[in-house]
C-alpha cells in the first residue's frame, strides 16, 4: 500500500519545479534583450544569419534547426536569411537541411535564402558570413536566445562597425522548446559572460561548441545530448 504524499511536500515540488522553469525563461528572456551595441530597436532586420546545428543523422531536419529556422523566418519583414553550417562526410550541410525547411517545410521564397556551408563553430558562423552583413543597414542573428547572445558577443569583438547594426531576431517566446532552453541555459550564459575578459585570440581558440542539442552520437565536441 502506498503511502499518500504529504500535500506539504507536494507543494513543496510544486514549488520548486515552477522555480526551475522560472529560471530558465528568465535566463532566455534576459538574453534575448542583451548583446546590442547600437541599442535594443525594433525594427525588421534586412539580413538573418541562422547559426548552425546538426540534422538528423539520416540528414533530415532536426528539432533545433526547425527552432532555429522558425525564429528567422518570424522574424519581421522580409530579410535575407543566410543559413551557415558544414555538412558531415556523406551527408548534407546544416546549412543546406536548414534552408531546405525554410523553403519546403514553411515556404520562404528561395529567392531570400543564402548558404555558407564551411563554418564548424559559432565563432566561424559569425565569421563566414561578415560578407553578407556588410551591405546591410539592420542585421540579426538566429538561434536559441542565449546562443544568439553569444553570437551577438562575437560580432562585436570582431566587427563593432557590423554590431553596431544589431536588431533582434524574434527568439524569445514564453514557453517554447522549454526543454532544450534549460539544456542551453547554462552553458551559453557562462561562455558569453566569460567573453568579457577573453581576448580575440582566445575566444577563437575556445569557440568550438556551437550552442545545440545535438542527436545521441554526433561527433562534435562538448554538446548536450537529450532526447
Amino acid at each position: 500500500m502506498r503511502t499518500p504524499l504529504d500535500p506539504r511536500a507536494g507543494a513543496a515540488l510544486l514549488a520548486v519545479a515552477f522555480l526551475g522553469w522560472a529560471s530558465v525563461e528568465a535566463v532566455h528572456a534576459v538574453a534575448a534583450r542583451r548583446g546590442f551595441p547600437g541599442g535594443r530597436r525594433a525594427v525588421a532586420p534586412d539580413v538573418v544569419v541562422v547559426l548552425g546545428c546538426p540534422p538528423r543523422p539520416d540528414g533530415t531536419v532536426s528539432g533545433m534547426q526547425r527552432w532555429r529556422t522558425e525564429i528567422a523566418v518570424r522574424t519581421p519583414g522580409e530579410p535575407v536569411l543566410v543559413f551557415s553550417g558544414y555538412a558531415r562526410p556523406g551527408a548534407p550541410s546544416e546549412a543546406a537541411v536548414m534552408a531546405a525547411h525554410a523553403r519546403d517545410g514553411l515556404g520562404v521564397d528561395p529567392a531570400r535564402l543564402r548558404t555558407e556551408e564551411t563554418a564548424t563553430t559559432t565563432w566561424e558562423n559569425v565569421v563566414r558570413t561578415l560578407g553578407d552583413l556588410e551591405g546591410a543597414r539592420h542585421v540579426a542573428l538566429a538561434s536559441s536566445p542565449v546562443h544568439a547572445l553569444r553570437a551577438r558577443r562575437y560580432l562585436a569583438r570582431l566587427r563593432p562597425d557590423l554590431a553596431a547594426r544589431l536588431v533582434p531576431a524574434t527568439d524569445y517566446r514564453p514557453g517554447e522548446r522549454w526543454g532544450w532552453k534549460a539544456a542551453t541555459a547554462g552553458y551559453d550564459l557562462a561562455r558569453s559572460i566569460g567573453l568579457r575578459t577573453l581576448k580575440t585570440s582566445d575566444v577563437r581558440a575556445r569557440s568550438s561548441p556551437d550552442g545545440c542539442v545535438h542527436p545521441v552520437g554526433d561527433a562534435r565536441r562538448g554538446h548536450v545530448d537529450i532526447r
